[in-house]
């Protein structure tokens, strides 16, 4: 019974971390491009590039965990 309900807590906690890490890598990302366009005077293009490749982090983030839940899925 301990068992099964450390599985649940570890499967809950991977799916309560996808929103955390998207937002984070989201902010992240704008918070790099937003500092950087502030020191080069380059207008919002660094936070929009930003931007892009912290959505793109996160989503590749989502993807491997995603793949490893599968793995674990066929592997019972």
């Amino acid at each position: 019974m301990e068992d099964e309900q450390k599985k649940l807590y570890k499967k809950l906690a991977r799916y309560s971390a996808i929103g955390l890490e998207m937002g984070f890598s989201v902010a992240i990302g704008v918070a790099i491009g937003y500092f950087l366009d502030r020191y080069l005077n380059t207008g919002p293009w660094l936070t929009l590039i930003f931007l892009i490749l912290g959505i793109a982090a996160g989503f590749r983030s989502l993807f491997s965990l995603v793949k490893s839940l599968d793995k674990e899925g066929r592997n019972k």
